[in-house]
């Protein structure tokens, strides 16, 4: 196995450990531990945003790496220096310092680290994955993070359900802190192939003057503002108001993640076949579209989570493996390290305005509820109606970015059908005239034999 192959495969299996940890910051996992640190709206807002907002220190990313020397170099740095910090969560909770502005301090710092770590992280693996069955790549290795995130998922929310409060979070933050060292471990063993180490002069000059670029950092920066503003009250709602229990949410994740697994190897292939964007552009669709429900989402209408993670899966899959591959087919042939951090740094921007705005509104319409009909609707949903006018807004936005794609998701289905009711129509056209050349070559031959008598 040469040094390209043996990282590609390294780079699934750290990516998968990784997410020990990440998976703590994330979702009603990241909201439990947040509400356990006894935090307010707006700190659970900014704490659920954080990987986006970080990446405003991309800006510093180039020159890092010419300090460090090379990419892995640098990558390792910061890696070490996030990764090791998360140390100080279980620590904190053991001698009962459960403050919201020390959790925050720490998972800044974590998160800092992490997204310079990132920046240096994806250069490499764009030199060592080859741009011909990349999104194949990367679907299988989101199919293994999928099967351990289900699997890590449970594990969690089975210890939290039976040692709640403090205890469970000691338990939970202790394994992701042994998660996070093992996953830095396994990460210098990449290889790190020959590159030429950019100066980066002229970085927003050259940003701003590339077209093909600009559109796709247009829409990232608005998606990125629109996911923001409610991306941890989603949870929030489901734990505070819904009244659900991580066991039950453990299950749903459990319903999605084995429907993410097919979805994943289902977009992989086609992507490779029809563009990128094009299985993008269906999922954001459906992200803006599953958004309506939780309009009606309340301890009454659980059922709707169903059909929420159904949708939900189908469109996040797609969203998750296409908005990286896209963003390597724009960054081929350019410097990685000033785009990257150029985009990262507008979806920091955009991620810390949603974030706050997010924030502030849930901690006002919060103390607002309302029965209407006989469902029970609360102030916090208004957040929903908002961020689903603006990822339809960011669909417009995809629109006009122009990468490769054969045909939508929607036309390639269609075209199929075509082709199938085609087939379907032209069989017992088909089977007639085999039949009918069958009774011919009987015929003849009959004749034949009848002479030879």
């Amino acid at each position: 196995m040469d040094k390209n192959s043996q990282t590609r495969v390294l780079s699934v299996f750290e990516g998968a450990i990784y997410n020990g940890f990440f998976l703590i910051t994330q979702g009603f996992l990241g909201t439990g531990l947040a509400l356990e640190f006894g935090a307010s709206e707006p700190v659970i807002a900014l704490i659920g945003v954080l990987p986006s907002v970080s990446q405003f220190v991309q800006l510093i990313a180039p020159s890092i790496l010419r300090a460090a020397g090379s990419r892995k170099r640098a990558m390792m740095i910061c890696a070490s220096a996030g990764r090791l910090s998360t140390a100080f969560i279980p620590v904190t909770l053991a001698l009962g310092i459960n403050r919201q502005s020390l959790l925050l301090v720490i998972l800044s710092f974590f998160s800092l680290s992490a997204s310079l770590a990132g920046n240096f992280w994806v250069s490499i693996i764009r030199d060592v994955v080859p741009s011909i069955g990349s999104a194949k790549f990367f679907s299988m290795r989101n199919v293994t993070f999928t099967i351990t995130n289900m699997l890590i998922t449970l594990l969690y929310s089975f210890i939290l359900d039976s040692f709640p409060g403090k205890t469970g979070f000691l338990a939970i933050t202790t394994l992701g802190v042994i998660s996070a060292v093992i996953s830095l471990l396994l990460l210098g063993f990449h290889y790190d192939p020959p590159h030429e180490i950019s100066y980066g002069r002229g970085l927003f000059k050259a940003v701003v003057r590339d077209k093909k670029f600009m559109p796709y950092l247009r829409f990232y920066s608005f998606w990125s503002l629109s996911i923001a503003i409610t991306s941890p009250f989603f949870a929030y709602h489901e734990l505070v108001n819904m009244k659900l229990d991580y066991s039950f949410l453990s299950l749903l994740n459990v319903f999605s993640s084995l429907l993410t697994m097919l979805f994943y190897l289902l977009w992989g292939k086609m992507a490779d076949k029809i563009g990128g964007q094009a299985v993008l552009e269906f999922g954001v669709f459906g992200a803006f579209l599953k958004t309506s429900l939780w309009l009606f989402m309340d301890s009454g209408t659980v059922y709707l989570l169903y059909i929420d993670t159904l949708i939900g899966t189908a469109s996040w899959s797609a969203i998750n493996l296409c908005l990286f591959t896209t963003m390597l087919e724009l960054l081929r042939g350019v410097d990685v390290q000033s785009y990257y951090a150029l985009l990262s740094f507008a979806n920091g921007t955009s991620a810390l305005a949603g974030s706050l705005m997010g924030g502030f509104l849930a901690s006002y319409l919060n103390r607002y509820s309302w029965t209407f009909s006989g469902h029970q609707f609360f102030g916090i949903q208004i957040l929903f109606l908002v961020t689903f006018i603006l990822r339809g807004i960011s669909l417009i936005l995809l629109k006009r970015v122009k990468t490769r794609k054969v045909v939508s998701v929607s036309g390639m289905v269609f075209n199929s059908a075509a082709v199938l009711a085609n087939r379907f129509a032209a069989r017992p056209r088909e089977l007639i005239e085999v039949l009918i050349h069958k009774n011919k070559s009987r015929q003849r031959k009959e004749n034949n034999n009848g002479k030879t008598d």
